[in-house]
């Protein structure tokens, strides 16, 4: 299953071994809540769904405050926040957009 992104229904059910009932119902409310995607399918003969995640929009706003984007992401070594002026900025600017 490494080789694809998603499980069949009916082999999620034989892996966290409960009901075909059950494991309907759950990925019933998976998919309701957006967590994942059903796709009808055929495996070993029967009919099923495929099991997907949801896509997403990404929003990178919440990475940017005013024209900063955060310096957690910006650079390739690790920043402590505590001790680091471009995250206080950053914060400042964050608290500044709150007003």
């Amino acid at each position: 299953m490494a080789d694809r992104e998603g499980i069949y229904q009916s082999e999620l059910w034989k892996e966290l071994d409960v009901s075909s009932r059950t494991g309907s119902r759950l990925a019933t409310s998976l998919e309701e809540a957006g967590v994942i995607q059903r796709e009808e399918a055929t495996y070993n003969g029967q009919r099923t769904y495929l099991l997907l995640p949801a896509t997403k929009d990404l929003d990178f706003s919440l990475l940017t405050a005013g024209d900063m984007l955060s310096p957690l992401i910006e650079n390739e070594e690790e920043i402590d926040p505590i001790d680091s002026e471009a995250f206080t900025q950053w914060i400042l600017q964050l608290a500044q957009e709150e007003r």
